[in-house]
């Protein structure tokens, strides 16, 4: 199989499935065995998500870490391969962007929370790069000719914009949206999470069942 074969309709859904279940398994799972420094268990309501790559103080950060470098470097095919499904201009430059997106994540899982700056830089980039990258999916969904995607599924696209807009800039610490069982900055990236993995889970399921079957869905 070569390069061209990996990224087209036949098969660049399965990368979007794998990198999917990858990024759910290896990002859920070290939920189970966390134990904070003052030995808490792990939240999703108050811990943010790179805590569960703290070497040192997450049983399994490598796993976590593991899982956002698989799943960053598996999600490019699958990026390429949308671009290229929905063939429009904003698709080819979201696919761009979709890359970059995933080599952040990539980064995210060399630099854990152990490397301050590196990580930081890793971590921004994806949060920017994600939101756009998002935003121009569903743009792209809107803007097929031949619609290869059902244009429904551009909702999601906007949704997780959203999620990435409230995350970066809106006030909720600030505002007191903290409490020890609670923080709203921390809930919201989990969301972000839950999203953008299902965003992409379900354009992938959607593709291959499409194709599978020689039929629009």
């Amino acid at each position: 199989m070569n390069i061209k074969e990996l990224v087209d309709r036949n098969h660049f859904p399965y990368w979007g499935i794998v990198s999917s279940s990858i990024g759910l398994v290896f990002i859920l799972t070290p939920q189970l065995f966390y134990e904070g420094s003052l030995g808490e268990p792990y939240s999703m309501f108050i811990f943010y998500i790179s805590m569960l790559g703290e070497i040192g103080v997450s049983e399994l950060a490598w796993m976590f870490n593991l899982g956002m470098i698989l799943a960053g470097i598996l999600f490019i095919p699958f990026m390429i391969g949308l671009g290229f499904y929905i063939d429009n201009i904003i698709s080819k430059i979201t696919m761009l962007i979709g890359i970059f997106s995933c080599v952040s994540i990539v980064f995210v899982g060399i630099y854990p929370m152990n490397y301050g700056y590196e990580h930081m830089i890793s971590a921004m980039s994806f949060f920017l790069s994600g939101m756009v990258m998002t935003l121009f999916w569903a743009l792209a969904i809107l803007a097929q000719k031949e619609v290869r995607i059902h244009k429904g599924l551009s909702l999601g696209g906007f949704l997780n914009m959203a999620l990435f807009m409230l995350f970066l800039y809106g006030p909720w610490e600030q505002m007191g949206w903290v409490t020890p069982e609670f923080s709203m900055h921390a809930t919201l990236e989990w969301a972000i999470y839950f999203a953008i993995v299902g965003y992409l889970l379900v354009l992938s399921i959607y593709v291959w069942r499409r194709e599978k079957r020689g039929v629009s869905l």
